[in-house]
């Protein structure tokens, strides 16, 4: 009796290993031809359209709801009007579900870059932040809750990747990502600067959110790191549950 249990728990193991590399595209998803990059660009935001939440079967994440790694980035230059330690942590994105990709390349028969094109309407992050140094010559500092939000930002999302054979079918296995963020308007919203003063902290959201560029030019490089590590925990599930063979008709 005891064999027999220990029979069907390695078959149901066995079972269940093969559905999860046997996954495929959901069937309401309708495949494309390798490189036909309109329909792939169709179908992506389809994808999305129908699955804001995620869907454990397929390893589609919750887009809803994207948590993003640490940030860290320090800006002391002497000619800079932006001169700030930043911390933040606990980051909460909301909002990619609402994004529209505009373009798609890359996805051909050896696959080696590819880059996808998208804009998201309103991004809000959520986080814990600590902050100090200048803003304009002006000190400032504080620890707490922090809102940022994107409006209308542009992201260029570009993979490096190659074919790798596992029980004969290929997965994409990434070498490299990176995403590059071009906001079209930023606001601040930090809580409990110098103190938790409320007019001072007011007032500092308000030149924070009008240098907003000033702001992006400095500590923007280490933003996009985050998202890019954010869309590399995102993607990784995916790439491992279904093979790039499944992706298309052909």
């Amino acid at each position: 009796m005891c064999r027999q249990s220990q029979r069907l728990s390695f078959l149901l193991i066995v079972c269940a290993a093969t559905h999860i590399l046997a996954t495929d595209l959901p069937p309401e998803i309708q495949k494309c031809k390798v490189g036909d990059h309109p329909c792939i660009t169709e179908r992506i935001n389809e994808i999305i359209r129908l699955y804001p939440k995620g869907n454990s079967t397929y390893a589609l994440p919750d887009f809803s709801l994207v948590k993003l790694n640490k940030v860290t980035a320090a800006k002391k230059s002497s000619n800079s009007p932006v001169q700030l330690n930043f911390f933040l942590s606990n980051l909460e994105a909301r909002g990619v579900d609402k994004l529209k990709v505009l373009s798609s390349k890359g996805f051909v028969k050896d696959i080696q870059q590819v880059e996808v094109d998208f804009t998201v309407p309103l991004l809000k992050i959520n986080a814990l932040y600590e902050l100090d140094g200048k803003l304009l010559l002006l000190p400032i500092k504080g620890k707490g809750d922090v809102e940022i939000t994107f409006r209308d930002a542009h992201y260029v999302v570009t993979l490096d990747g190659e074919l790798e054979n596992r029980q004969g079918k290929n997965y994409i296995k990434m070498k490299k990502l990176a995403v590059i963020v071009e906001p079209k308007d930023i606001t601040f919203k930090f809580e409990n600067l110098f103190d938790g003063n409320k007019e001072l902290t007011d007032a500092t959201n308000k030149v924070l959110t009008d240098s907003w560029e000033d702001v992006w030019n400095e500590l923007g490089k280490d933003v996009n790191k985050a998202f890019s590590d954010a869309v590399h925990l995102l993607l990784t599930p995916i790439m491992n549950a279904i093979s790039y063979d499944d992706y298309f008709a052909d």
